[in-house]
């Protein structure tokens, strides 16, 4: 498949973004950023079983943040190819079910989870979900974690709420997401929001949106400096890998990567577009 052109398909992003029709997103995420072709391209930046930035590395840091015992119960919102949870449940013994709405995501995470020790297949567990819609058991799980998938949806203060009734007495949610330095934005960074179908808030006004949700102990965090850094060690691994990567997929996708991770790198040295770590308390 070709790389996406974001100009040709912001009518069909806006469209899909706001449609009701699951299904309808579904299609429409399995055959353009996130079709089977696309996400193995991420993985070869981000790591194997990685779709999201600093794969291993910052999944490590993060995971580190939930205090996580053996036996707890994870909720792992747009779960990607599934290596959030897999160190989990390798690392912390707990039980990880992952949900996407993404049907390639899900094929290649089952037939990672397939290729697991008994003691990591056994402890996940994927799930097809709109999380907007799915129904979500009251006061079950001890942590739900997300990792920068949750700017598509508009209506952020009624998943929080979703989250908190799901998380036992004590529980944490920890989620990174995109964001925006401040409301007073460049007509082109508005146009990127457009095509991309992102709806951004700023880092305070996330941590907000916890709070009225109800959570405790709110921390909203930017993490921007941490995130450029992270962009600029992924280029270079690339670039160092254009050969191998060719060779697999095509020039045209390498030119598409490399000149979208440096689009990355400007657009957050200019302060517009930030990189944000909400956590709160039930």
């Amino acid at each position: 498949m070709p790389p996406l052109n974001e100009s040709q398909n912001s009518v069909e992003i806006e469209q899909v973004v706001h449609d009701q029709d699951t299904a309808k997103v579904q299609k429409w995420l399995d055959h353009n950023q996130y079709s089977k072709n696309g996400i193995l391209r991420y993985e070869k930046i981000f790591g194997r079983t990685f779709v999201s930035t600093g794969g291993e590395k910052t999944t490590r840091k993060y995971t580190e943040m939930l205090d996580l015992k053996p036996g707890m119960q994870v909720l792992d919102i747009c779960c990607g190819t599934g290596g959030s949870a897999f160190l989990m449940a390798r690392e912390y013994e707990v039980s990880v079910h992952g949900v996407d709405l993404s049907t390639n995501m899900l094929q290649l995470a089952n037939n990672y989870r397939a290729e697991m020790e008994p003691e990591v297949k056994h402890r996940v567990q994927f799930h097809e979900e709109d999380v907007t819609k799915m129904s979500y058991p009251t006061e079950f799980y001890n942590c739900v974690y997300s990792r920068d998938a949750i700017m598509h949806i508009p209506n952020k203060l009624a998943l929080y709420k979703k989250f908190y009734e799901t998380l036992n007495p004590g529980g944490k949610v920890l989620v990174t997401d995109y964001c925006i330095g401040s409301r007073d934005y460049s007509p082109k960074f508005g146009e990127y929001l457009k095509d991309r179908g992102y709806h951004l808030v700023t880092v305070d006004e996330y941590g907000q949106i916890l709070v009225d949700a109800g959570f405790k102990k709110v921390k909203a965090i930017d993490t921007t400096d941490m995130f450029l850094e992270v962009l600029h060690e992924e280029l270079d691994h690339f670039l160092a890998i254009e050969k191998e990567f060719v060779e697999e997929f095509s020039k045209e996708d390498f030119d598409w990567i490399v000149k979208g991770w440096k689009i990355k790198i400007e657009r957050r040295g200019q302060g517009e577009q930030r990189w944000g770590l909400v956590m709160g308390t039930k």
